[in-house]
């Protein structure tokens, strides 16, 4: 009897451990089964934005050239949009709505050729106008004057160290050997190896640096020339048009209500201030950055694509071709 009691116990030791195994099993599959679809589904979402994206840029740069087919150049900033039955494509920084097959998405244009040009040619003069109206300033004219030493040790061939400059032991004591580079900056994330780059122009709220302007590649138009209004920071404002920081502040204000509502500048602004805008650009250069985004009233995440480009015929041959400069996912 006993012995029976103990194989019977056996028995049931085993079938528990047994259905204790196969529960475990059938957990660890449906954990897995949950896992692999919430990640597919994120998957999913990623590859619909991408493919809603890029289908939105296709379209946008098929619009811009439309534009520029269609109608004469304007001073961008004084067109009356209500004159038009359809929507303008300019490099305004005016907030445009899209549908993309059933998916509303908006974007702005602006023109490739702003913020601080600072390319091997020009970035001294690029430093010069950065301490416009701040002389008397003598530790920001010194971090400018300093940067502009960094940046020559960067792009020159040779390992003579300027004052406060930097060659490759410096960089190697930060880690970042094998810099410098030792020939022209190629694109402009290169100045984030540079100390003081980011106190001195921060990253925007992408994290990219649109305070600099974009070095375009080899082959490609030249973006050389007056930064545009439209994408315009204070502190460009204050050197270009010898602004003070509140003339910048109500500039900045009229360049918003531009983009939201379309509000021509000469209405918001005295003409005296109007005016001295003119030390900056508004005309287009012909090179494009576009920046596409859910609206701000949506509940999809905010993910967004900036890109650029030049227009056919512009610093090319007229074939259609659209040379890039920058394509970006966030």
């Amino acid at each position: 009897m006993n012995s029976d009691c103990r194989q019977s116990g056996s028995a049931l030791i085993a079938v528990l451990c047994l259905i204790f195994t196969a529960g475990m099993l059938i957990t660890a599959v449906a954990a897995m089964s949950q896992y692999n679809t919430v990640s597919l589904a994120a998957h999913t979402a990623l590859q619909r934005s991408f493919y809603i994206n890029e289908g939105c840029a296709s379209r946008i740069q098929w619009l811009i050239e439309a534009d520029r087919t269609l109608y004469a150049t304007a001073i961008l900033g004084d067109m009356d949009y209500s004159d038009y039955a359809e929507d303008r494509y300019l490099a305004d920084g005016v907030i445009h709505q899209l549908d993309y097959y059933g998916t509303p998405v908006e974007f702005v244009i602006y023109d490739a050729a702003s913020g601080y040009d600072f390319s091997a040619q020009n970035y001294l003069n690029s430093l010069e106008w950065m301490k416009v109206g701040f002389e008397r300033d003598t530790e920001w004219t010194d971090r400018l004057t300093q940067f502009g030493n960094r940046i020559g040790d960067y792009i020159d061939s040779d390992d003579d160290l300027a004052v406060d400059g930097m060659e490759y032991g410096e960089y190697e004591e930060l880690g970042r050997e094998p810099l410098p580079r030792n020939a022209a900056i190629q694109f402009r994330e290169e100045l984030f190896y540079l100390p003081d780059a980011v106190e001195l122009l921060p990253p925007d709220s992408d994290g990219r640096l649109t305070l600099y302007r974009l070095i375009p590649p080899e082959n490609t138009s030249d973006l050389s020339g007056t930064p545009s209004l439209f994408s315009a920071s204070p502190l460009l404002l204050m050197n270009y048009c010898n602004l003070t920081e509140e003339e910048a502040g109500k500039v900045m204000e009229a360049l918003e209500l531009w983009r939201r509502e379309r509000i021509q500048l000469s209405d918001q602004l005295d003409t005296l201030l109007l005016n001295s805008l003119n030390s900056l650009s508004r005309q287009e250069s012909g090179s494009y950055t576009v920046v596409i985004r859910p609206p701000q009233e949506s509940k999809r995440p905010s993910r967004r694509l900036v890109f650029s480009f030049t227009a056919s015929g512009i610093g090319g041959p007229a074939d259609g071709t659209m040379h890039y400069l920058e394509w970006l996912w966030f």
